[in-house]
């Protein structure tokens, strides 16, 4: 009995390490409970990281902001840049990410920065309308 409770109290703790990973804490509560605890965690380690929220929601406003651009809707583009902007810059504050994501979201803010100046130095008329 006590095994039992051991089992399922490893089991749930594996499950809270993979709710963050793509396996997710069902899978990884499942895998954990059919196979073993351990085995369980080997295979929450070996699943991914979840892509952090902020860079889907960067690529959804990134994907509007060049349509826009395109169809030489530059107000709207430099709007929908600037919303991407936004939620690679808040959405995470304060947390700790791991080197190689935080690399990328300096990187994204960079571009994105960069695009946006580019766009009201080429199309100063954009700036003008909107005050």
């Amino acid at each position: 009995m006590e095994i039992f409770l051991f089992w399922i109290g490893f089991a749930l703790i594996v499950g809270l390490i993979g709710k963050d990973r793509k396996i997710g804490f069902g899978m990884a509560f499942l895998w954990s409970i059919i196979l073993s605890p351990l085995i369980g965690l080997i295979i929450v380690l070996v699943s991914g990281n979840k892509k952090p929220k902020s860079v889907a929601k960067y690529r959804q406003f990134n994907e509007i902001a060049k349509k826009a651009e395109y169809k030489g809707r530059y107000k709207e583009a430099i709007d929908k840049y600037m919303d991407a902007l936004y939620h690679l810059e808040n959405d995470y504050k304060g947390k700790r990410l791991p080197k190689q994501v935080e690399f990328k979201h300096r990187n994204y803010i960079a571009k994105l920065k960069e695009k946006v100046k580019q766009l009201k130095e080429e199309h100063p008329e954009v700036i003008i309308n909107e005050e």
